[in-house]
């Protein structure tokens, strides 16, 4: 099958890598400027195309010349993997067939952050869905669906690397199924749920929640961008903790014991225990290393 690839992020890429020999055009986003510098860079999609000698259009507006160079590449089938944009129908109707890579058990956590927002909220049980794009964000027909656990202490790293395992292999089952009977799916049933982008505001640590919940916050956001709290007045960002149901008596945010390879720091109930921390301007530690660097003691304080 011809397939023109549509996607942005470091997750779309093994997906990229998977169908190469079969991909015709890769349809990504234009280059941002990004770090302290400002310098404007590549985003991985279209690193990994250029590395697979693939043909490329890296561009945020999907215009008439987008459309003529679709055109151009005869394609049978597209594929889309965080992609991050709506596809009009104007291209849509360019391809037999459009499918997308959708990592919840639909028609639950639709939207832009369904692996964090799954986190956050502490499901343990998810899917990888195949469906096809609709005008209508994540409502198409899903084609196959498999599903997976997400552990407690896995991490959305952790998370997307087993998404990826069970997708690559059923997003090219999908594509031999479509070959055999069509662009044919079932619909989905039930009520849904929004995953809504993840802003500024929603990685902010407030220690007045359960350390049931601060957990799941921090893992939903480790590596990146990371849940961030205050020490001293500039950010710490925490990205590996464990909760632990003891009682104190000390106001929440406060570090309420220090060990070899942790510091526990009161919640609205119970406590987190955490592990992995980053300084602002500095690099990720251990907790080890940041109670010796930063002299780490009980009672002392996080949060602003």
């Amino acid at each position: 099958m011809r397939i023109v690839f549509f996607g942005s992020s470091d997750f779309s890429v093994p997906f990229l890598e998977s169908l190469a020999q079969d991909i015709v055009l890769v349809i990504t986003s234009e280059d941002k400027r990004k770090h302290r510098g400002k310098k404007l860079l590549p985003n991985p999609v279209k690193e990994s195309a250029e590395k697979l000698g693939l043909e490329f259009i890296a561009t945020d507006m999907l215009d008439e010349n987008v459309i003529k160079e679709i055109e151009k590449s005869n394609p049978d089938l597209f594929v889309v993997v965080s992609y991050g944009k709506i596809i009009p129908s104007e291209i849509l109707r360019l391809a037999s067939c459009a499918i997308n890579v959708h990592p919840s058990k639909l028609p639950m956590y639709r939207g832009a952050a369904p692996i964090e927002r799954q986190i956050m909220d502490g499901v343990k049980e998810s899917a990888v869905s195949i469906i096809k794009v609709s005008e209508k964000l994540d409502r198409g027909d899903i084609i196959l669906s498999k599903p997976f656990n997400i552990e407690p202490f896995e991490t959305k790293a952790d998370v997307e690397k087993k998404i990826v395992e069970i997708g690559t292999i059923l997003l090219r089952e999908a594509i031999e199924k479509i070959k055999r009977e069509g662009c044919k799916g079932k619909k989905q049933t039930g009520k849904g749920s929004y995953a809504k982008k993840i802003t500024k505001d929603d990685e902010i640590i407030n220690w007045q929640k359960s350390n049931t919940e601060l957990h799941n916050l921090i893992r939903a956001l480790s590596p990146v961008p990371g849940a961030r709290t205050y020490f001293k007045g500039k950010i710490l960002k925490i990205f590996r903790t464990e909760p632990d149901d003891k009682y104190y008596d000390e106001v929440p945010g406060t570090i309420v014991s220090v060990n070899d390879d942790s510091f526990s720091v009161k919640c609205g109930e119970g406590v987190l225990k955490v592990f992995e921390v980053q300084m602002e301007g500095k690099k990720k530690i251990s907790a080890r290393d940041f109670i010796n660097g930063f002299r780490i003691k009980k009672g002392d304080m996080l949060g602003g």
